[in-house]
């Protein structure tokens, strides 16, 4: 996308990113035995990829507010202790903001970038739960039962997403 064209349909993002944190707990509940196994915990994160995509090609829109209220939204519906995700979420917005002027603009760099972020957002909460004893996990389990299986889901997921919600960026700026 070219970063100087009249950006229309912003409405969209706080719906997009909305529909996408629905999506997620969609996912979980349609399938919960297949993301959640003694060997294994699946996490689909649509909504920071809903973040990452949105805050690389519109870094002039108020990302960093989505992320706050988006993040209490998602902190009150799936974790309980509001502000974990809250947090976690605009930092997120503000390293692909930041990141953005030095990066080129394709599919591998936004690929990256998405896991990148869920590296640092499961990172941070198992730390932070870590530090308030609500997990009894490990670092070395936690990142093979949980960090590298959710990997592999968001980067099917990404596959399966990133081609329409680039179109929907398009459109957007038409």
């Amino acid at each position: 996308m070219v970063q100087n064209r009249s950006l229309h349909h912003t409405y969209f993002i706080p719906v997009m990113l909305y529909l996408l944190l629905i999506l997620d707990g969609f996912l979980i509940n349609a399938f919960p035995g297949q993301f959640v196994s003694e060997e294994y915990i699946l996490v689909p994160h649509l909504a920071l990829f809903g973040f990452v995509l949105f805050s690389y090609y519109f870094p002039k829109q108020p990302m960093q507010l989505y992320a706050v209220l988006f993040g209490l939204l998602f902190d009150s519906y799936y974790s309980g202790i509001l502000g974990v995700y809250a947090v976690a979420f605009a930092v997120i917005v503000y390293f692909v903001k930041k990141m953005q002027k030095y990066l080129t603009e394709n599919v591998f760099v936004l690929a990256l970038l998405f896991i990148l972020a869920i590296v640092l957002v499961d990172s941070f909460v198992f730390g932070f739960y870590s530090l308030i004893d609500i997990t009894q996990l490990d670092f070395s389990a936690f990142a093979s039962e949980r960090l590298g299986p959710t990997i592999v889901l968001n980067i099917v997921l990404f596959i399966v997403i990133y081609y329409p919600l680039f179109k929907l960026v398009g459109w957007m700026y038409d």
